[in-house]
């Protein structure tokens, strides 16, 4: 007599639960996972918090750091999720498990960690406000609680992404060697193809930044603190200098006022962060769709 198959929503509690129990029964890893983002939100103040919102460079270095600090953090999370436990899947889908529930749940817990690490990174921009906050300085900071939770939910749909992308590298590779030995020069190649360390306005390379997290974590954050609005920092810290250049434009000793940028990336519309969003959120669709089915050609695995 056949023993009645259980639920999708049983097998999936059953997922679950067991994987917040390894989880939880390794602390270390787990207080490292929540130990990265505060040590990340640290040097975000006490690097680059001091020219945060000041001028455009400064701004535009900080939120860069987010960035970078969001995508290690999330492929941290995940990068040997799968592949540590393929022995574990094999035999479970062998025997009728359904590698959906299996997914689902880790998606579930990974989605959880994302959204308490993002709290701790994003948290760097208030205490930014707290510890720099000065009469003589003017910041152009985001005080309206509205932009303080845009700026988390780009982190975390940065950060998720990231993960997400990590759960599908570790559902494609063999061994946990090969996963941890892939995630550095994943986040190289993401910092790279980013546009912001070297121009990718032109060919190929352009095409290839559309491809990144970095770019679109990049166009969400740079978006909300209104880069455009900015001063660069020689016209912040020389005032005689922009005297002089605007002098320059007026009696049309210059054409243009070298000091106006207007880069589209960061153009500060809500629609402008809305397809960042979008964009991020297609990555995380297409990461965990693209891991299940790697998952599900594991009976065929002779690994």
């Amino acid at each position: 007599m056949n023993q009645k198959r259980i639920s999708p929503f049983a097998e999936f509690s059953i997922y679950l639960s067991q994987y917040v129990s390894i989880l939880f029964s390794s602390t270390k890893s787990l207080l490292v996972s929540v130990f990265f983002p505060f040590v990340a939100a640290i040097i975000t103040v006490w690097i680059a918090g001091e020219n945060m919102f000041l001028h455009y460079d400064g701004t535009k270095s900080g939120m860069f750091v987010i960035v970078c600090a969001a995508i290690w953090g999330g492929l941290f999370n995940s990068i040997q999720t799968i592949v540590k436990e393929r022995d574990n899947i094999k035999r479970d889908y062998a025997a009728g498990a359904r590698i959906g529930a299996y997914m689902m749940s880790r998606t579930v817990v990974q989605l959880v960690m994302c959204a308490v690490q993002s709290v701790i990174l994003t948290a760097a921009i208030p205490v930014i406000h707290i510890v720099y906050e000065s009469e003589d300085v003017v910041r152009q900071y985001p005080d309206k609680p509205v932009d303080l939770l845009a700026y988390y939910l780009s982190v975390f749909l940065l950060m998720f992404a990231a993960d997400a992308m990590g759960l599908f590298a570790s559902s494609i590779v063999r061994k946990q060697e090969t996963a941890s030995v892939m995630a550095p020069y994943i986040l190289i190649v993401q910092l790279i193809f980013s546009g912001i360390l070297f121009a990718m306005d032109k060919g190929a390379s352009k095409i290839v930044s559309y491809f990144m997290l970095s770019r679109w974590g990049m166009q969400a954050l740079g978006s909300i603190s209104n880069l455009n609005a900015l001063q660069l920092r020689m016209e912040h810290e020389s005032t005689e200098l922009t005297t002089l250049v605007n002098n320059a434009v007026q009696t049309g000793q210059i054409s243009e006022n070298p000091f106006v940028h207007n880069e589209a990336l960061f153009e500060n519309e809500m629609s402008t962060v809305l397809i960042a969003w979008g964009i991020m959120l297609a990555f995380i669709i297409v990461f965990i769709v693209g891991a299940t089915i790697f998952l599900h050609r594991v009976s065929k695995d002779k690994r």
